[in-house]
């Protein structure tokens, strides 16, 4: 027996409540509800199961952050970076993801007296705000708003 993968379950449900359970339900009110169901489905898929390409995306730009606030950092004060970074090429991809984002806490506290080696962690934090928002998709309020 396999486990069916959870972004399958939630389009599974997200179609059989478009397809099956919309046609059907009458009332305005109604209507919204379910609309708000799918819309909350919709964004939930990829928090809870995200992207193999956008986890590696995260990967690569801390570990390039990662590498630059090494490379302006004198030891000993890299040190503990270095350590931190060492440690993720070898985990699986969410547990590095996890791995790095530790690192990154690490690079903060080891740059707090070096305020331009802290320049790169900044820049992956901004651009990696930047792939956690582009995962969520447009609302369905236009459609509930249709009744």
């Amino acid at each position: 027996m396999s486990n069916v993968p959870v972004a399958a379950l939630i389009d599974g449900v997200m179609q059989t409540l478009r397809e099956a359970v919309l046609p059907d339900v009458k009332t305005r009110f109604a209507r919204g509800q379910v609309f708000a169901v799918l819309d909350v489905l919709n964004n939930l898929r990829d928090r809870i199961a995200p992207s193999p390409e956008l986890m590696q995306a995260e990967i690569d730009s801390a570990t390039m952050a990662l590498t630059q606030v090494i490379a302006a950092l004198h030891l000993p004060a890299a040190q503990p970076v270095h350590a931190a970074l060492a440690a993720a090429p070898v985990l699986p991809l969410a547990d590095r993801v996890a791995a790095l984002r530790a690192a990154l806490v690490v690079a903060l506290d080891a740059t707090a007296a070096h305020p331009d080696a802290r320049a790169p962690v900044l820049a992956h934090l901004s651009a990696q705000a930047m792939r956690d928002v582009m995962v969520l998709k447009p609302s369905l309020l236009q459609e509930i708003s249709k009744g």
